[in-house]
């Protein structure tokens, strides 16, 4: 009896479980795509992965030196032109240093100015003078002479005293000689040689203002053709670095035309190649595919292929994408619409297409690449 009642028990606990999962299941409800997935709209295309550019590439604006940065002088999306100053860092040290180059300008120039106002006119009388005392020192030494040459013809002097003034009357005659030399002197004014010299001194000088001066200018970073600001990552009082490791102060670029870099598989440029490389042959369709909430063609059109395969550097984030192949870089220009808000540096899914039919090859000649 106790055997019957316990496979009772099972059996209605079976069916009340039955019961409860049959009453209780609820139905699994099918959640949409987020959005659309991107596929390649031709039948067999070229898909690669683009990043949106100006068509005449982006500068990224370093510092010349490392240095303080004293004045940023625009802003992000400021239209620039070239030669329009970006930044200007400190150069209180080259200023230093110029200030002394300038006064010694100043010095040469003083000097050739003390050359040219030669002789001084206050210089010439005292001259004269010394040259008028010789001539009457020397009339009175050869007056003395001769009275004592005539005392030595008559006996009345010795030879030794008859010797020394004629020793007087020479040495006389020097001296004036050298009042007159120096006399001349004065009045001929400066020495050539001299203000040669000072000239080339002055070049000098002039020489280190001037390039202390470029050097002053350098420290001003200027705008090496138009564009646009489109990123500013500087402020003033922040220190510049320099060098190759240094980064980016500011990226400019013109926004007037954009267009896609897209990196295609070393394997798949033949196809393209075979479209749109050949002379005469019309360009190969291509649309470039936004990403996010809204899904946007842009359609493209080829500008050129850069004959250069480097390591594949911009990834999908796919688990079975390869990354151990070689692209060559696609230029693409993206047609220009207003409805399409297309920003540098921005990620596309680039689809063009090689006129190709599945399940045809292509047939490869002398002249194609291989």
């Amino acid at each position: 009896m106790l055997r019957w009642i316990s496979i009772a028990v099972a059996v209605m606990g079976l069916s009340l479980g039955v019961y409860a999962v049959a009453t209780t299941r609820q139905e699994v409800p099918v959640v949409p795509l987020a959005r659309q997935p991107s596929v390649n709209p031709f039948g067999r295309g070229i898909s690669a992965l683009g990043i949106v550019e100006p068509l005449e590439k982006t500068i990224s604006v370093a510092a010349p030196e490392a240095g303080l940065v004293m004045e940023v002088f625009v802003k992000v999306g400021d239209r620039v032109e070239a030669g329009t100053p970006l930044l200007r860092l400190d150069g209180r040290a080259i200023e230093s240093e110029l200030i002394r180059a300038r006064a010694a300008v100043a010095v040469g120039e003083s000097e050739i100015a003390r050359w040219n106002a030669l002789p001084r006119k206050e210089d010439v009388p005292p001259l004269e003078a010394v040259v008028a005392a010789a001539e009457a020192r020397l009339a009175d030494i050869e007056e003395r002479s001769t009275k004592t040459q005539d005392a030595g013809e008559r006996g009345a002097a010795t030879e030794r005293e008859v010797s020394r003034a004629a020793f007087e009357v020479r040495q006389a005659q020097a001296e004036l000689e050298q009042a007159k030399a120096e006399l001349e002197r004065v009045r001929a004014g400066g020495w050539e040689p001299d203000l040669a010299i000072t000239e080339a001194q002055l070049q000098a000088a002039r020489a280190q203002v001037e390039s202390l001066q470029v050097l002053i200018d350098r420290l001003t970073v200027k705008a090496s053709r138009a564009g646009t600001v489109l990123r500013r990552d500087v402020e003033p009082g922040e220190y510049a670095a320099a060098g190759g490791n240094a980064r980016a102060l500011m990226i400019l670029g013109d926004l007037s035309e954009l267009a896609v870099r897209a990196q295609v598989d070393e394997e798949d440029i033949a196809l393209l190649n075979r479209v749109g490389g050949e002379p005469g042959r019309p360009a190969p369709k291509a649309v470039a595919r936004t990403r996010g909430a809204v899904v946007r063609e842009i359609p493209e059109t080829l500008k050129r292929i850069e004959p250069f395969a480097r390591p594949k550097s911009d990834l999908f984030g796919t688990n079975v994408e390869r990354v151990d192949t070689r692209v060559i870089d696609v230029v693409l220009v993206l047609e220009p619409s207003p409805e399409h808000a297309i920003y540098p540096g921005q990620a596309l899914d680039v689809f063009i297409d090689t006129g190709v039919v599945a399940g045809v090859g292509v047939k490869l000649t002398a002249d194609a690449p291989r």
